[in-house]
């Protein structure tokens, strides 16, 4: 601990010695080397995930995300020490493919004289022009800002000269907007056939404006009324995400005790219709503060924050913060959501294993011939009505370390169930996503997540599981997805199982393949 961190010290202090840099180039190579060294020996850090590249970062929500001239850029918040503090700023990546990305100058960051401390969540969007705009929380300003791109490139972002653009109405506000909405994560667009921007601002009543020239804005109202019958009382509206899907639209957001979650509606008039609310996390789960874009083909993909749980990961190897694999969201044609990863991510399969029409009798359980620890398996079971059946990841031969994704008939769930995934059982893990109100009836600390999921009459069990290290991300069917992270400590827990429960399962087929490493420069 204390070698890292006058490493890291020892970094911090060569670029800020401007007179001696000539001198101190060598070391800074050299320190540079032992940071990348270090951080590629931690067991845990994934490889083919999108990671920070270096340093503290958490939260470490995606922000601003947008398709510009044949790139995916996405904003990132991490923590940048300056004038002797970490401040909140967004680092900025770019990708051509999704999966291997390039670092470009900060998005965002705070300069002397800002009105805002620091960069909290917001959204990308174009304006009435054609401009890529960000909307963005002013931390310690209580205010919501704008800043617009400068470039085709979009290396360079200018802050907005009408900031702020909305801030909290204080105690006295002479319009009387006291108490009605606060500045917090925001979210804004342009709406061509309104001829208009709008604005949502998040918070405890997540609250609707409306521009003609992102100046001046009028508060419209409380944008979601009708959600206290999916919501519970404690949740919150932030890092709000609207956009069109499937002809409907869809407000994707977190509340800070459960995490991630959706409405599907329709918006018209100024008025969101809710028709539906899904989660995207449950207790016990990670997967926080989802961003969307929309690409040239006109995929709305979304990504997420991983929550970790080890928080010795940044002072034991210099980093943090790990970010979801892109998801590709679509509507059924009867409005169900479909969850997908991305085609792009068959470019970095490795060492196809395949095997099909095996049978396990009713209690057991199977080796698969595929193994590693940063792996994706596609797997085909057909399996009973009255008990659990799945497969077992991150095993270790002897038996002490595994982690069981199950699906249970009877109660229509998918669980993951990580209370052996460490030597270190019974492992335990915060059911809140971060903070908040303890929800009622869940205990604090919970040993698996569950998530609603039942299998149509026939139909078998279709999971692409991927593998990496500590994530876990789990798409079921095409229309579910679990996130779990696990931190097995056995080199050897790399093997993958099949089990059944009290019925005959049949694994129709499996596949496996190692994936190619994307973020280890």
């Amino acid at each position: 601990m204390k070698s890292l961190i006058l490493l890291i010290a020892g970094i911090a202090s060569a670029y800020c010695c401007c007179a001696q840099r000539d001198k101190d180039i060598p070391g800074m190579i050299n320190a540079s080397r032992k940071l990348r060294e270090l951080m590629q020996s931690d067991p845990h850090r994934p490889v083919y995930h999108f990671v920070a590249p270096e340093g503290h970062a958490m939260p470490f929500d995606p922000n601003g995300a947008i398709y510009w001239k044949g790139k995916y850029h996405l904003g990132y918040i991490y923590q940048k020490f300056r004038n002797g503090k970490y401040e909140h700023v967004w680092g900025h990546a770019v990708s051509t493919d999704l999966l291997h990305w390039s670092l470009y100058p900060d998005m965002l960051n705070v300069k002397d004289g800002d009105m805002e401390e620091g960069i909290f969540s917001g959204g990308a969007f174009l304006s009435k022009e054609g401009i890529p705009h960000i909307m963005y929380h002013g931390q310690g300003a209580s205010a919501n800002l704008v800043a617009y791109s400068t470039d085709d490139d979009l290396r360079t972002w200018k802050k907005f000269e009408g900031n702020p653009v909305l801030k909290t109405p204080a105690a006295d506000d002479p319009f009387g907007n006291s108490g009605k909405y606060t500045a917090w994560d925001p979210e804004g667009w342009y709406d061509k056939k309104a001829g208009c921007y709008y604005q949502i601002s998040g918070g405890k009543t997540p609250a609707l404006f409306k521009s003609k020239d992102m100046y001046k804005w009028s508060y419209i109202g409380r944008l979601l009324d009708s959600s206290q019958h999916w919501l519970y009382a404690s949740e919150d509206v932030s890092c709000p995400d609207f956009f069109s899907i499937g002809g409907k639209s869809m407000l994707l957001f977190i509340s800070h005790n459960i995490g991630a979650q959706y409405f599907i509606g329709d918006f018209a008039n100024d008025k969101f219709s809710i028709r539906q609310h899904g989660r995207m996390n449950w207790p016990g789960g990670t997967f926080f503060a989802p961003e969307q874009l929309q690409d040239g083909k006109g995929r709305n993909i979304i990504w997420a924050w991983v929550l970790e749980r080890k928080p010795a990961t940044f002072p034991d190897y210099g980093w943090s913060g790990i970010m979801s694999l892109p998801r590709v969201l679509s509507l059924s044609e009867n409005n169900i959501l479909q969850i997908n990863p991305p085609e792009e991510i068959k470019a970095i399969r490795l060492n196809k294993m395949e095997e099909n029409n095996l049978t396990l009798t009713p209690n057991t359980e199977k080796l698969l011939k595929g193994k590693g620890k940063s792996v994706e398996l596609q797997i085909e079971l057909q399996g009973g009505i009255t008990s659990p059946y799945g497969v077992k990841v991150f095993c270790s031969p002897d038996g002490k370390e595994e982690t069981t994704v199950s699906y249970d008939p009877l109660k229509k769930q998918l669980t993951v169930d990580f209370i052996k995934s460490s030597v270190h059982a019974p492992v335990q893990m915060p059911s809140n996503a971060i903070f908040g109100p303890q929800m009622d009836g869940f205990p604090e600390k919970v040993s698996e997540q569950s998530a609603p999921f039942e299998l149509a009459k026939g139909e078998t069990l279709k999971l692409d599981i991927f593998l990496d290290r500590s994530v876990i991300e789990i798409f079921a069917n095409s229309r579910q997805c679990v996130t779990q992270v696990v931190y097995p400590e056995l080199e050897s827990s790399n093997l993958l199982k099949v089990f059944s429960g009290n019925d005959k399962v049949l694994v129709k087929k499996a596949t496996c393949w190692t994936m190619a490493e994307t973020n280890r420069d």
